[in-house]
């Protein structure tokens, strides 16, 4: 396979993480915090780019290649993986965004995310590890108890432990409510889980000495439902001892082959509850929250591979043109518009995925708590849409790198065929792209609707300062997801028609979201390359969002009678 290209400019990621909304109020909330100066989190993003490009960018082709095997009940990781993660741990990365009094340098999300994003360009399947790591520190600072976060807070920000996040089962996948793991107590003041978990990333490896599990499950005479769910942290060995912890098997995936991706049984495991009692699932979204915010950079991180490998072939390609010598096809116009086009996906999530990082840290260290209510909604209202717009313009970039590829780019010697197999699972885990729309429209519009609120009007604030180009692009947005939301809301509609408009509302208000970043990036003042690329694709972002708007509000409002005639085998 040929070599990922250099990054095409570290320029971008710089601009856009100064110019993402409420940086500088992150920075003001507290003294880690503000030692993210724009020279330091410069440093950071170019020893990341440093160590993808000579660490991890080598090790994708094994990974993909020769992927995981099981061995005498353990998974064994491709060749190279553990040196890969030895100097991953050596270099401190795991502790970046930790908690200093944990042992981590406890600088914002934003640089965590730019840092995954470019690791996750360079090897997607090696990114799957430290995410849930991340998550699962994030859900013992939130509901942990002192002893809880004394014992495992600090190995999660040294890497020494590896974390999994186990909801799933053969029979209650998206269905949470149907997981029938029991924990039962035992004598010693304890819990004995059992029962069959399935989907789980790196439910077992060779990477660190221990592994926590962080598993739903369901305690004796609890209600029935979500409400009888309660949430145990399981160690993966006791004193050097398995603790009743199998590896059914590793699934065989289309993509990622470098994460083993594990069924695993829970044969009277030892575990501690964490959090209170019948509050597991409620408990468990502090985890699945970083989790799907983590799917918007890896996309990122693929779809920017992806974007690379599209320009630089069509710099060096040449076929057609006038005269004796064939011109390089970027001279073409229908190629100049595919590439602006991926051009824009990426930098619009790029610039989404910012902002929501930013809102989730002041989600929870502003020092106002009024403030970090309204941070709380406007982060759970974008959510679902920064993880699903991180799934699809990942899947979708790389398509379109194949187009311009042509030929070269279906064949295994050029990178972005592993970018869409790869991309593919997104869209799936962490929350289907139904589930997310559902969840929007009925969780984040119908049963409260603050945060959709802030976001219009943040928006339109945004607008405001924009030529009327961009202000009319942007209002044509807002005012029909505003129109498409209240037709939504009113009395009296069906549930079955709502549901029917879920998904495409869901595109509707991810399109007024990149629109509003769009919109910001139109007036970036950098007058660099940076700058000037970003407003050139902010512009071709925005000549067809209002035609995009309409027609994404027209299908949200379609209703469930054009589902008529649909036959169940």
């Amino acid at each position: 396979m040929r070599a990922l290209p250099p990054h095409a400019d570290l320029a971008l990621t710089l601009a856009q993480i100064e110019a993402s909304p409420l940086i500088e109020r992150v920075r003001s909330c507290s003294h880690s915090f503000a030692a993210a100066s724009p020279d330091t989190i410069a440093q950071i993003v170019e020893a990341a780019e440093g160590f993808a490009a000579t660490i991890l960018a080598p090790l994708n082709v094994a990974m993909d290649e020769t992927g995981c095997v099981l061995e005498d009940g353990r998974v064994r990781t491709a060749p190279g993986h553990r040196d890969a993660w030895t100097a991953f741990i050596d270099a401190g990365w795991p502790s970046l965004d930790a908690m200093p009094d944990a042992g981590g340098q406890g600088l914002p999300s934003i640089a965590a995310l730019a840092v995954q994003a470019l690791f996750d360009r360079a090897c997607p399947a090696f990114g799957m590890q430290p995410v849930p790591q991340r998550s699962a520190a994030r859900l013992i600072a939130a509901h942990g108890s002192a002893e809880q976060k004394a014992i495992w807070l600090p190995r999660l920000a040294s890497g020494d432990l590896g974390a999994t996040i186990c909801i799933s089962e053969a029979e209650a996948g998206s269905d949470v409510a149907r997981v029938r793991t029991l924990a039962s107590p035992d004598t010693g003041g304890g819990w004995s889980l059992t029962g069959e978990k399935c989907w789980i990333s790196f439910g077992d490896h060779d990477l660190t000495r221990e592994i926590l599990h962080c598993v739903l499950a369901r305690t004796p005479g609890a209600a029935p439902g979500t409400a009888g769910l309660s949430l145990f942290l399981v160690p993966d060995q006791i004193d050097g001892h398995r603790n009743g912890v199998a590896v059914r098997r590793i699934e065989e995936k289309l993509g990622l082959h470098g994460s083993p991706t594990c069924a695993l049984g829970f044969e009277a495991a030892k575990g501690e509850m964490i959090g209170t009692e019948g509050r597991g699932l409620a408990q468990m979204f502090a985890m699945i929250a970083n989790m799907r915010l983590s799917v918007g950079s890896m996309g990122l991180g693929i779809a920017s591979a992806a974007c690379d490998t599209a320009w630089a072939y069509a710099r060096e390609r040449r076929q057609g043109g006038r005269g004796p010598i064939a011109v390089p096809i970027i001279d073409h116009a229908d190629v100049q518009r595919q590439l602006l086009a991926m051009s824009a996906r990426v930098e619009l999530l790029r610039g989404l995925v910012f902002a929501l990082a930013n809102m989730v840290d002041l989600a929870t260290h502003d020092s106002d708590p009024a403030a970090r209510a309204e941070m709380q909604a406007l982060s759970g209202w974008l959510l679902p849409i920064v993880k699903t717009l991180g799934a699809e313009t990942a899947f979708d970039v790389a398509s379109d790198a194949i187009q311009v590829l042509g030929g070269a780019g279906y064949t295994r010697e050029w990178p972005v065929e592993q970018g869409l197999r790869d991309a593919r699972v997104l869209a799936v885990f962490e929350g289907t792209t139904g589930i997310q729309g559902l969840d929007l429209v009925h969780r984040r519009l119908i049963a409260e609707a603050r945060g959709f609120e802030l976001f219009v009007a943040e928006a339109r604030g945004a607008a405001a300062g924009c030529d009327d180009a961009t202000a009319y692009a942007l209002g044509h947005c807002l005012d029909t997801l505003e129109e498409t939301a209240a037709r939504l809301r009113a009395p009296g509609i069906a549930r079955r028609d709502i549901d029917a408009g879920a998904t495409a509302f869901l595109a509707l208000a991810t399109l007024a979201a990149t629109s509003w970043i769009a919109a910001r990036l139109s007036v970036i003042a950098d007058d660099g390359p940076a700058g000037i690329q970003l407003r050139a694709v902010a512009r071709f972002a925005l000549s067809t969002a209002p035609a995009r708007a309409a027609w994404l509000g027209t299908e949200a409002l379609a209703g469930a009678a054009r589902l008529e005639g649909f036959a169940q085998a």
